[in-house]
């Protein structure tokens, strides 16, 4: 019996393509000795959105190795000053998809216990969860940067369980990284669902779950179909 479910937060419960679209025209006023000169905000955001679909799950370097390899940049940009810029604008800007609170009403409301586990800097990722009004939404919220490791290591994993005083196998684990989220909650004990914001399974190697979802206000009625 399913008691509750657990949540990525990235690419997960909040739009990060309508956020990148809102960091555009701020990158271009910020850094504009970056970017190749005939690039507006609109093509600025349309790079930073395919860059990010296409490598994010392989972590910051490679992104930004891409977008250097295809003339993004007008000159030497490193990977950490890129970085750097991006997760700033993360701490001003993160546009909610409109289905997630009340999605995690409707959970709280059906009486399934929530978590959220991210990965991430403490002070970045509570920033996001303010902008979003998720910061009270959950029963447990479990950020990497306070806790200690990141996922994939199977001790977040174990103490988010242990905190909504449940078993692994009770708890779904809702994300969309391959390796940190549908690898790592199954490796745990979890169901994993894997939800598709990013559009496409970069890691072959991984399997892909049995639940899958295009975005989480699916999550409802999943969960009734497997109560079923």
């Amino acid at each position: 019996m399913i008691i509750g479910v657990v949540f990525d937060l990235d690419h997960t419960l909040f739009d990060r393509y309508a956020t990148l679209t809102r960091i555009a025209p701020r990158l271009c006023h910020d850094h504009p000795e970056w970017l190749s000169e005939d690039l507006s905000p609109a093509d600025v955001a349309d790079r930073l959105i395919a860059a990010d679909r296409q490598y994010i799950h392989f972590g910051w370097t490679r992104l930004h190795r891409h977008l250097s390899d295809t003339g993004f940049f007008q000159m030497p940009v490193s990977a950490g000053e890129y970085t750097e810029y991006i997760l700033g604008q993360f701490e001003k800007i993160a546009v909610p998809f409109d289905f997630t609170l009340p999605m995690l009403e409707e959970l709280q409301r059906c009486g399934y216990k929530t978590g959220l586990i991210t990965n991430g800097r403490a002070q970045l990722q509570k920033a996001k969860l303010t902008m979003l009004g998720l910061s009270q939404c959950f029963d447990q919220i479990i950020i990497s940067g306070d806790f200690g490791a990141d996922k994939p290591d199977r001790s977040i994993f174990t103490a988010m369980a242990d905190a909504l005083s449940a078993r692994p196998d009770q708890l779904l684990y809702v994300g969309d990284h391959p390796l940190n989220d549908v690898q790592a909650s199954r490796n745990a004990g979890y169901i994993p669902v894997w939800v598709k914001t990013t559009g496409s399974w970069v890691m072959p190697e991984i399997a892909i779950p049995p639940l899958v979802v295009e975005t989480v206000a699916e999550i409802p009625s999943l969960l009734q179909n497997l109560d079923h």
